[in-house]
């Protein structure tokens, strides 16, 4: 066994053990001192040290773990120790654990090349996405199902591998585009192909005017084109014309490339229908038809505003182009799982490179909790600074949330701002200058109330966006930022900088209460979000993934994400304990 391997599901171990008490899966009791004792059904007895921390979730120590006496080091065994306290058995048991050593084989792969949180916070923004470690509170956050050992190693982002994109036409019987006012589907052909390999493509059509041409990923046009498409294929409804000269670095996402050869040119969103996290990573055509529209109108919302525009320069990533493509036989038949009908698309997106003054630094919300030999990148960005860890937690918080507040509470929109969504750009000495945002299809959602806003909504948005009361498009805030972001980060800077906890949560307190008092207008949608409610509902995405139960569902998003039970609020009160 490597070493990678055994720190890969030593990590996972106790992601788990902590994740999974989190969402009331695993019910540890405690032994004294931090210590707690979880006995399960099956028989197996694990021990670990763990702190309660903000929304009574749980801060395992690492290497602290044992099972039956000895380290526990392997994911898959705790998983079968526990399938019953996790509701698993027969297919899902067996799916799950594929899965999971899918999972530890990925972050081993990471381990094996892992570079120190120095060298991270310095990376080029799209390099160190291949050195991440995956969603923060997701288990099973790298199990990629469909990628063979072959596919891992050329299209995961661990791999560091490159790699060209096909590119394909599709009859525009079949294929719509979709762009920004101030482009044009020739413009943006030219911008990411250039003039001579355009033309090389068109050579290949007897008619390049009835087709629409796009970007396939690899996988995809091996996999699903060469297979639920073989008619079309033959029939010349879809054709191969040729390959990019440029070569594409993945994102954690899998599906969404950066341009590593001409970092001028957009990333590239592509449908990849491999099962990862929670869903299939398709396009819905709807969203990814409606997104240059949701782009137009994010930006109109953001010019006219002045703190979103001068004040914050809360930055939006724009997706200014796509295209979606309806099986001409799948497509009619609705009743099929979503992932059948987001076969093929393609959304251009507006790169962070471009968007950099000199000097400046865009480093993911996701590489923060990023630990290396050193530590990590969070604690090495305020040592580098020359701030006091107060003024620079305070920074970044007034950055990161009195915007996000301003475009709910002002605006009605909940954005999807989790880690990998969200982008902190600092100087070349780590201070935090100003935050942006990107994944607007499908990552965009509004209030079931009139808001002025939306009378500037384009049709295709506002028949396409989904819209929720207050208190649940709040849940974007709660789930992705509050617990999904900073309660990891508040264990990080006590434990490396000696910033106590309770007072993250003091001046996240203070941000929001001063938007608040700066905004009179807005104070009551601010009460019917119930920022400030002593509980709130705790979101368990562990509980959604191993049910497996939405894989197969018709709509992806019919509902609101899982919850169960509640969670004291930090957002609240202090804890009388010192743990928020």
């Amino acid at each position: 066994m490597t070493t990678a391997w055994r720190d890969a599901g030593a990590l996972v171990v106790h992601k788990m053990l902590g994740e999974l008490s989190y969402e009331g899966l695993l019910r540890p009791e405690p032994e004294g001192d931090g210590a707690w004792r979880l006995e399960l059904v099956g028989g197996a007895v694990y021990r670990f040290t763990a702190r309660r921390g903000a929304f009574d979730s749980w801060a395992v120590r690492a290497g602290s773990a044992t099972r039956d006496g000895e380290p526990a080091d392997d994911p898959r065994t705790l998983v079968v120790d526990a399938r019953t306290e996790l509701g698993l058995t027969g297919l899902r048991l067996a799916d799950v654990l594929a899965e999971l050593t899918a999972t530890v084989t990925n972050e081993a792969a990471r381990l094996a090349d892992a570079p120190t949180a120095a060298e991270l916070s310095k990376m080029d923004y799209d390099e160190a996405d291949g050195h991440l470690t995956g969603h923060p509170r997701l288990v099973l956050n790298k199990g990629r199902v469909g990628f063979s050992a072959h596919d891992r190693a050329r299209y995961a982002p661990e791999s560091g591998a490159g790699f060209a994109l096909p590119w394909i036409a599709v009859h525009r019987d079949h294929a719509s585009f979709r762009c920004v006012s101030t482009l044009t589907e020739e413009k943006l052909l030219v911008g990411e192909l250039g003039a001579a390999k355009l033309a090389a493509f068109r050579a290949k059509l007897t008619d390049p005017a009835s087709y629409v041409l796009m970007p396939v990923h690899p996988w995809q046009l091996d996999e699903v084109v060469g297979t639920l498409y073989a008619r079309e294929l033959a029939t010349g409804v879809v054709v191969p014309v040729g390959e990019s000269t440029d070569r594409y670095r993945p994102h954690q996402t899998v599906r969404t490339l950066a341009n590593a050869s001409h970092p001028t040119r957009y990333d590239v969103k592509t449908a990849l229908s491999v099962r990862n996290t929670l869903v299939y990573r398709g396009l819905a055509s709807a969203a990814t038809l409606a997104a240059p529209e949701v782009t137009t109108w994010l930006r109109a919302v953001y010019q006219s505003d002045e703190l979103l525009r001068d004040r914050y320069r809360f930055d939006l990533l724009g997706e200014i182009a796509s295209v979606s493509v309806r099986h001409p036989l799948l497509g009619a038949i609705e009743e099929l799982p979503y992932r059948f009908h987001e076969t093929l698309g393609a959304l251009w997106r507006e790169p962070i490179r471009t968007r950099l003054a000199d000097g400046e630094q865009a480093i993911s919300f996701a590489a923060l909790p990023y630990r290396g030999t050193d530590g990590s990148v969070l604690a090495h960005l305020v040592s580098s600074s020359g701030m006091s860890t107060e003024d620079w937690t305070r920074r970044l918080l007034d950055l990161l949330l009195t915007p996000l507040l301003h475009w709910l509470l002002a605006h009605g929109v909940g954005f999807c701002p989790h880690g990998q969504n969200l982008i902190l750009v600092t100087d070349q000495r780590g201070r935090p200058k100003h935050v942006a945002i990107k994944d607007f299809a499908q990552g965009v959602d509004l209030l079931d109330e009139p808001v002025p806003a939306y009378d500037l909504l384009g049709p295709a948005a506002r028949a396409d966006m989904l819209r929720w009361p207050p208190h649940l498009l709040a849940q974007s805030l709660f789930s992705s930022v509050f617990a999904g972001q900073l309660r990891f980060l508040a264990e990080i800077l006590d434990d490396e900088l000696g910033f106590p906890r309770p007072r993250l949560w003091t001046l996240v307190r203070e941000v929001v209460s001063a938007y608040r008092d700066a905004h009179p207008e807005t104070a009551a949608r601010f009460d019917a979000c119930a920022l400030f409610a002593p509980e709130v509902e705790r979101v368990c995405l562990n509980r959604e993934h191993l049910a497996g139960q939405g894989f197969d569902k018709v709509e992806r998003d019919d509902e609101f994400d899982v919850r169960f039970g509640r969670a004291s609020n930090p957002l609240a009160a202090p804890d009388p304990e010192g743990a928020w």
